[in-house]
């Protein structure tokens, strides 16, 4: 019997240890069971048996301690690669989580619904089968026919016994002379199409010559990508400027050079669109992944990724780990967007990093796409520590839409506001002829549930904290103002302190409310509502998407989902609702959220053959987010933003880690967080700066109370040094009783 140690698939921290177990040397020995193996073990006083993934193989124990057996290998899954071991060491180091966490994240899901169907694949290589032909070893023509098909890939056998015209006991002959393998495999019962409805609707590209600028950032990326060296590279380009079409061409030649390509949208509301663009080009030689598909249908998209049987992936955030064996491009679009980082659940990873980390152990190329980037990816490419390219200027020519800034607080002294306090003078009107003239319009507000901010209605001043330059959110219990980040609160002011006026605005507008302001004006016009209350059911971004996409709805009113990467000809109008939304958000990254919101919204303008106009509508006017975006200004943005990370110990300056504590009872969440926070502050080195606790900035959810513990360091290895330091007295990733505690980075 052999030693060898597993971990447990459905641990939690308190059991993430490596355990070790017997198993009969002949499995070992036949290579039924290798590092990375999945297996069933019994575990504890459990009947059921429990999956554990193989890690270690003649792992060393205590000779006085009686181990138990494994029970068998189990068929659900492959084995993970030395690479996906790899990479999942790195995210337990990386995310400071369970070993068992990040191994979820690189098998399909656990429980996939759907029929078990018997698969075929060839066990000998092409050339034997020639021979096999050649030389009347095999004189059945079906046998040959079989053989010949497979060398194609692996195939269902009820299909290739249909399309050949014989019965299935044919493969059980050929599986005994060991011409073949035959498995089984989950499957869905009608299997998903992956081009959707509505893509006909949409403005498909074709391809088309690059332009000069489009050439030159082409050359230069593929002689990155067939080094098949690791490499990182920030494609900066304005919208429209064709980054699309840029990508298609780079994975056209990646797949001819024999290579896999993967390409992540931030939003699911993006896949079905981009998908579109991707099967009028490649046909079924695309795989899609995203959380909106049922178990059998990420199931049968990750096989057909496994199996070789498709070279592209297109998805969301989670399609970072397509099980491609021969990867050499890895593209993020909008690589800014923050839905790109995963806060649900153990490891809170964000793609961006996930990407850099398997491009290192395959030697890929990875691709950051934006026209906003994210400070910290610019700050890289300025430090020459990335490469850079850019995109100044659309592929159309088209020039980029006007855009202008209504300052609230005049149009609220005379009057310009309408009676529903949305639409001012100037956005009412472009909204009028706009509609006369055939046209479509998109309308963005941000109302996502945050808590309220103080804002003075005259001034547009908003009551920001001290020591953390971040809003203050407004709670009615007490009249005081909170810091959810550094915990400091205040008296709410009677009076604004920079104009001396009382009246604040404490309100929020939403897009339930916006949209039916628009049907009241517009009694005729579909509007179409896109945000997480509309879009929570299956294929619910599709639906809402082709009213728009083929010109039943002309107006689209919806949250940050509207802003990202749609390509709609006839939007020749958009209007920015109430600005000061999203720069008072409570978060250091709140400005260049908003910046990059903007942008990216004014960039739905003027996509075709008629100029497009955009509508900003803010109190602060003279924000540097809203004027830089006015003028399609990145780096005036960049110049202001970066000045007030580093004097504020910001990333790219500084790591941060988030330890959040979520309990039912709120003195005894916070008692624990103060707890450890106390711990910190007592094991603490001088570079470590502890803030906190302070209530998260939704404090209650699902009946639980949420508070926070913030450490800025350096970096990130110093961080989670320091956090193995506290672990050593206090496990901070444990329940403790009924509070959960999490633990989330922001920086490098």
């Amino acid at each position: 019997m052999k030693q060898v140690g597993v971990h447990l698939l459905q641990s939690n921290a308190t059991f993430d240890i490596e355990y070790t177990y017997l198993v009969e040397d002949t499995l070992v020995e036949s290579g039924e069971i290798v590092r990375g193996s999945f297996v069933n073990v019994p575990f504890g006083r459990r009947k059921q048996l429990q999956t554990a993934v193989v890690w270690t193989l003649g792992k060393e124990s205590d000779k006085n301690i009686k181990l138990k057996e494994i029970s068998g290998v189990s068929k659900v899954r492959p084995p993970l690669t030395d690479a996906e071991m790899q990479l999942a060491e790195k995210m337990s180091n990386l995310y400071f989580c369970p070993i068992s966490s990040c191994v979820k994240c690189l098998v399909p899901p656990d429980a996939p619904k759907g029929k078990q169907v018997n698969y075929v694949r060839l066990c000998i290589s092409h050339d034997m089968v020639d021979e096999l032909s050649a030389n009347g070893q095999l004189k059945n023509i079906v046998h040959i026919r079989i053989l010949e098909n497979l060398k194609e890939g692996r195939r269902r056998v009820s299909d290739l016994a249909k399309e050949i015209g014989c019965t299935t006991g044919v493969f059980n002959t050929l599986a005994k002379k060991e011409y073949v393998s035959i498995e089984k495999d989950f499957v869905v019962e009608k299997e998903h199409e992956t081009e959707l409805s509505y893509s006909k609707q949409l403005n498909i590209y074709s391809k088309h010559t690059l332009n000069d600028e489009q050439q030159k950032a082409y050359d230069y990326l593929w002689s990155l990508i067939e080094k098949r060296e690791f490499a990182e590279c920030l494609l900066h380009g304005v919208t429209g400027s064709g980054k699309t079409e840029l990508y298609m061409q780079l994975i056209s030649q990646t797949v001819a050079e024999g290579g896999s390509a993967l390409l992540l949208v931030p939003e699911i509301s993006l896949t079905p669109q981009m998908t579109a663009h991707f099967m009028n080009r490649f046909g079924n030689n695309v795989a899609v992944l995203h959380s909106r598909l049922s178990d059998s249908e990420r199931n049968m998209h990750w096989n057909k990724i496994k199996n070789g049987e498709v070279s592209i992936a297109i998805g969301a955030r989670s399609a970072v780990f397509a099980p491609f064996e021969n990867l050499r491009l890895i593209i993020l679009d909008e690589e800014h967007e923050a839905s790109y980082r995963s806060e649900d659940s153990a490891p809170r990873y964000h793609a961006a990093e996930i990407a850099e980390t398997i491009a290192k152990i395959k030697g890929a190329t990875v691709i950051y796409g934006s026209a906003t980037p994210r400070v910290e990816t610019y700050y890289r490419a300025i430090d020459k520590e990335i490469h850079y390219l850019s995109l100044k200027n659309r592929a159309n020519k088209a020039p980029l839409p006007a855009v202008e800034i209504i300052d609230l607080k005049e149009e609220r002294e005379t009057g310009g506001v309408d009676r529903s306090g949305i639409f001012s003078r100037k956005l009412k009107a472009e909204l009028v002829s706009n509609y006369k003239n055939g046209k479509q319009t998109m309308l963005f507000v941000h109302r996502r549930g945050y808590a309220k901010q103080m804002l003075c209605e005259k001034c547009g001043s908003t009551m920001k904290c001290g020591r953390c330059n971040m809003p203050m959110t407004y709670h009615e219990k007490g009249d005081r103002l909170i810091c959810h980040h550094c915990g400091r609160t205040t008296p709410a002011p009677k009076v604004c302190p920079a104009c001396g006026s009382s009246d604040f605005e404490r309100r929020g507008i939403g897009t339930q409310r916006v949209a039916e302001e628009i049907e009241k004006i517009f009694p005729g016009a579909k509007v179409v509502r896109m945000d997480t209350d509309t879009t929570s059911v299956k294929d619910g971004h599709e639906k809402l998407l082709t009213q728009f996409a083929s010109g039943e709805a002309q107006f689209l009113v919806g949250t940050q989902m509207i802003a990202k990467g749609h390509d709609f000809p006839n939007v020749t109008l958009v209007g920015i609702i109430a600005a000061d939304s999203l720069i008072n958000m409570p978060d250091y990254r709140a400005q260049e959220r908003a910046f990059q919101l903007f942008t990216q919204m004014a960039g739905r303008a003027g996509r075709g053959d008629t100029p497009g106009k955009v509508i900003i509508q803010a109190y602060s006017v003279d924000d540097y987010a809203i004027t830089a975006a006015s003028n399609h200004d990145y780096n005036e943005f960049y110049k202001n933003e970066i000045v007030i990370r580093e004097a504020l110990y910001y990333p790219p300056f500084s790591s941060i880690c988030f330890i959040r504590f979520m309990g039912e009872n709120d003195r005894g969440t916070y008692g624990i967080a103060n707890a450890v926070c106390g711990k910190m502050i007592k094991l603490k080195e001088d570079s470590i700066e502890i803030l906190g606790p302070a209530r998260a900035d939704i404090p209650k959810v699902n009946n639980k109370y949420r508070w926070i513990v913030t450490l800025k360091g350096c970096n990130r290895e110093f961080l989670t040094s320091f956090l193995r330091k506290v672990s050593q007295e206090v496990d901070i990733l444990k329940t403790t009783g009924k509070v959960a505690i999490s633990v989330s980075f922001h920086g490098r």
